[in-house]
């Protein structure tokens, strides 16, 4: 197995501050954003970073791309990690894990062969086994398709509590709103 990571932060800071974190933890990391300063900070905390669109297949052909062991997607947007995700596997990319920020999406990408990473559910799940079993978040990790909110457990609909979001298929298109 690889031990070189591709960090593709695509829009900023997520990414950016994954590819520091991990460099410093003396893996080899190659970070590639769209947002300029996301990129000179990368590169000035010593990042091999790179200024391109990560949605554009040109940016991720190459040795270098392929010779990544994991690959992370994380930007802001789901319907865009869930493309380049799917890229990436299309690789000989050993292992592609996406951030994903809307919960109702975890199946699709899970669907797609990608290791969803949802933040919310992951939070939620730390603070309900603390809360429950007196556990301090981060002692156990669990799955994320097995942590996934039901839909009678989400917000309704245009909720204030909840922004709107895109549920996406596998497929990458949007599913209902």
């Amino acid at each position: 197995m690889c031990s070189e990571t591709l960090v593709v932060g695509g829009d900023g800071t997520v990414g950016e501050t994954l590819a520091r974190r991990l460099a410093h933890g003396s893996a080899v990391v190659l970070f590639i954003g769209e947002d300029e300063h996301a990129v000179e900070r990368a590169t000035s905390a010593g990042v091999d970073a790179r200024l391109a669109d990560p949605s554009e297949t040109a940016t991720l052909d190459g040795k270098a791309i392929e010779a990544m062991g994991t690959a992370i997607v994380a930007s802001r947007v789901d319907r865009q990690n869930l493309l380049i995700a799917q890229l990436l596997g299309l690789r000989r990319t050993e292992r592609v894990i996406a951030l994903v920020n809307d919960p109702r999406n975890v199946d699709a990408f899970a669907a797609a062969g990608i290791e969803p990473v949802c933040a919310a559910t992951t939070l939620a799940s730390a603070l309900a086994r603390q809360r429950c079993g007196g556990e301090h978040p981060g002692s156990e990790r669990r799955s994320e398709q097995g942590a996934a909110e039901s839909p009678t457990e989400r917000s309704p609909k245009g909720s204030a509590d909840e922004p709107e979001r895109e549920r996406l298929r596998s497929d990458g298109t949007g599913g209902d709103r």
